[in-house]
C-alpha cells in the first residue's frame, strides 16, 4: 500500500466513531421496536384472539406475531431513515428502500432463528436465546448499512 492509499489514523478513528454512533442508534431503535412487536403480539392475542377462542390456534397466533413484526419493522425503517441513516437517506422515505429494509430484516430474522436452533442444542436456554440476538443485530446492521442505506457508495 503506498502513501496515497493509506487512511490517516484520525480519519479512521473518526469513521469508526461515526459507525459506532450509528450502531448505537440502530440498536436503541431496534430495542424500542422489540417492545412494539411484543406489545402488538400480546395485545392482539389477549384482546382479539382470546375473545374469539383463537388464543391457541397456531395460524391465528402466527398472524398476530407477523403483524407485530411488520409494524415493528415498518417503525424501525421510519426511525432509522429519519435518524440513524439520515445522511445516507436524505431523510426520504421510499417504497424501494422500505422493501430492501424489510428484506434485510427478514435475513436477520432467519439468521436469528437458525442460530437459536443450533445454540439451543449446546447451551442452556437462557444463553441460547441471547446469543442469536447479538448475531442478528450485527447482521441486521450490516445489511441495513450496506444494502439499504449505502449512501450511493
Amino acid at each position: 500500500m503506498n502513501e496515497r492509499q493509506q487512511i490517516p489514523a484520525e480519519s479512521l478513528v473518526s469513521r469508526l466513531m461515526g459507525e459506532g454512533r450509528k450502531m448505537l442508534s440502530f440498536g436503541l431503535i431496534g430495542a424500542g421496536n422489540g417492545v412494539v412487536n411484543y406489545a402488538i403480539t400480546v395485545g392482539v392475542t389477549l384482546m382479539v384472539l382470546a375473545p374469539l377462542g383463537l388464543s391457541t390456534n397456531d395460524v391465528a397466533l402466527g398472524a398476530a406475531k407477523a403483524l407485530g413484526w411488520m409494524v415493528a419493522v415498518s417503525n424501525s425503517y421510519l426511525f432509522n431513515t429519519l435518524f440513524t441513516f439520515a445522511a445516507e437517506s436524505g431523510r426520504r422515505l421510499t417504497w424501494p428502500t422500505y422493501w430492501r429494509f424489510v428484506a434485510s430484516g427478514t435475513v436477520g430474522l432467519t439468521i436469528e432463528v437458525l442460530s437459536f436452533l443450533f445454540a439451543v442444542r449446546y447451551l442452556p436456554l437462557s444463553l441460547a436465546a441471547i446469543v442469536p440476538i447479538g448475531l442478528a443485530f450485527v447482521a441486521n446492521f450490516a445489511m441495513a448499512r450496506i444494502f439499504v442505506f449505502s449512501g450511493g457508495r
